[in-house]
Parts: structure tokens; C-alpha cells; sequence
């Protein structure tokens, strides 16, 4: 182990931004023995976390959502989001490693984009069921142990998490409020939105991507995350309005054009008009 449990922190408009410490591409945490624990206020941080969740106590908000804790559920938290824990006991489990260490090596990154793909079409955790318990435990002890060894193998850290993420996966359960996404189509169209969402907003440029109408492609998004097209841009423009107005020092106005508004009072009334307040309320809100 290398450092405190977690390294660089850096503020910026009072929240935090946090960076593993110099050297440890991976940080494995039990609050039962770990006296530092996790970060509870709203952050965000340059790498991937899973909060494992050991009773029903507390709740994560992620993006701006909150949800609850839950035995046996497993959060997922990819870098640049905003995250934000409440009412959290001592009773849970962390595993946050740096973008490179798992993710950029071939043989992983199926497994990788599965684990993490909940960030596109899905809610942000999995859920497990027990018999998951038999494999999750005996891993994480061998995480824990070798992490804290005076040096740590990062080789076989990096396997023993790859497996503990294979077993989660295998382990996950479907419940009412997280469907998975199986549509080929609906996960390119999401993709297209992470790319277009600045310049496009005709949802017949995203059907002409697919090839199919508007009003088909309204019917499969309702279908599969319960939006239209339409609702999916305006969340995704949003969700980029609040990080700019929580992170950054940039003007309303930059922002707005930023997100490919050309009317800065166009963008404040679009805001307003889903989140109820202006953006230089939210900013002086979430400040304080």
C-alpha cells in the first residue's frame, strides 16, 4: 500500500476533485478497518470506483440522482461524475482503480464496458444475489491483503480484480428498475448523443442514423429507458450544464454557447424550465 486512501484532492468551486495518490493505480477499501473511510460530499474523481454496499443504510447520488443503498448492490462510478454519499454507515467496501489499469488492455475491455456501460443505458449499479456472496467475499479478502502488503504485486491485484468484476457480472440480477438494454440499436444511438449532443438537436439526424423514422426511434427509446430522443438530449445537455456550473469558473453565457446555445437567455429559460431555478441559482446553491 502506497500513500493515504486517497491522494490528490484539488477544489474547484468548493468541490472536490479527487486523484489517486503518485503510484497506486488501485486502492481497495473496507470502512471496517480503515479509518480514513471514503469521501461523503459532493466530488468527483479521475478514476473508477465500485462501492460495495453491506446493509441498506444510506444512499449515493450520482449525477444529480440519488439512489438508495442496498445489501448486496454494487455502485459504479466512472471518472468526471458527480458523486455525492449520504447517511453512509461503516459498512461497505471499496474498489477504485485509475483509468489505465484495467480498461486499456484488450483482453479486458468487453468485460470492462459491461461493468461500466450502466453509465449509458442502465442505472449506475448491479445488484446481486447471495449465492454471488461465496466468491465476492473470499476476493475482496485477497484484494485487501494484498493490497496492504509492504509491496504490492499490481499484477495480481489486477487479476483478482478483473475476476471479482467477471463474478459480478455473473452474479448481477435484473430487478424493475433496471432493465437491461439489449437493443443494438439503442446503444448506438445513445452513443450517438454522447457525440452530438453540442450540435444536433433534430431528432431526425439520430434517425437517419439508424435508418428508421422519428417516430420509430421515439418508440424505441420509450421502449427501452422510458424517454423520448428528445428527453435523452435535453438530460445529456443538462447533465453538462450542472458539471460546468459545479466545476468550473466559466460564465453562464461561455457555458451556453459552450453547449451549442447561440442565445444565452435561450439557454436560461431552456434550463429553468427543467430544473425549476436559473443557472446562476443552481451554481450559487450548490456553492454554499
Amino acid at each position: 500500500m502506497r500513500g493515504g486512501v486517497f491522494g490528490k484532492v484539488n477544489m474547484s468551486n468548493k468541490i472536490n476533485v479527487i486523484s489517486l495518490p503518485k503510484g497506486n493505480p488501485c486502492q481497495i477499501i473496507d470502512s471496517a478497518f480503515d479509518d480514513e473511510g471514503g469521501i461523503i460530499g459532493a466530488h468527483r474523481h479521475d478514476y473508477f470506483e465500485i462501492i460495495w454496499c453491506l446493509d441498506d443504510v444510506g444512499k449515493q447520488s450520482i449525477d444529480f440522482v440519488e439512489y438508495p443503498s442496498k445489501k448486496g448492490r454494487f455502485f459504479t462510478i466512472a471518472p468526471g461524475q458527480v458523486h455525492e454519499t449520504a447517511e453512509l454507515t461503516e459498512n461497505y467496501r471499496m474498489m477504485v482503480f485509475s483509468t489505465d489499469f484495467l480498461e486499456n488492455r484488450p483482453r479486458h475491455q468487453r468485460m470492462f464496458n459491461a461493468v461500466f456501460r450502466s453509465h449509458d443505458d442502465q442505472q449506475p449499479y448491479f445488484d446481486t444475489s447471495n449465492k454471488g456472496l461465496a466468491y465476492f467475499e473470499p476476493l475482496f479478502a485477497l484484494l485487501l491483503d494484498e493490497f496492504h502488503q509492504p509491496q504490492t504485486d499490481w499484477d495480481l491485484i489486477e487479476s483478482l480484480l478483473t475476476s471479482f468484476l467477471r463474478y459480478l457480472l455473473r452474479f448481477s440480477i435484473d430487478t424493475e428498475d433496471k432493465k437491461v438494454v439489449k437493443d443494438a440499436r439503442m446503444t448506438k444511438v445513445l452513443g450517438l448523443i454522447e457525440r452530438h449532443y453540442r450540435s444536433q438537436r433534430h431528432v431526425q439526424f439520430y434517425a437517419d442514423k439508424l435508418s428508421i423514422t422519428s417516430k420509430r426511434l421515439n418508440e424505441l427509446t420509450k421502449k427501452h429507458v422510458g424517454k423520448t430522443i428528445t428527453r435523452l438530449l435535453h438530460d445529456r445537455i443538462l447533465l453538462e450544464a450542472n458539471r460546468d456550473l459545479l466545476f468550473s469558473t466559466k460564465t453562464v453565457k461561455t457555458i451556453a454557447l459552450d453547449l451549442g446555445f447561440d442565445d444565452p437567455s435561450y439557454f436560461g429559460r431552456f434550463y429553468r424550465g427543467l430544473m425549476g431555478e436559473s443557472p446562476a441559482e443552481f451554481r450559487k446553491r450548490t456553492s454554499k
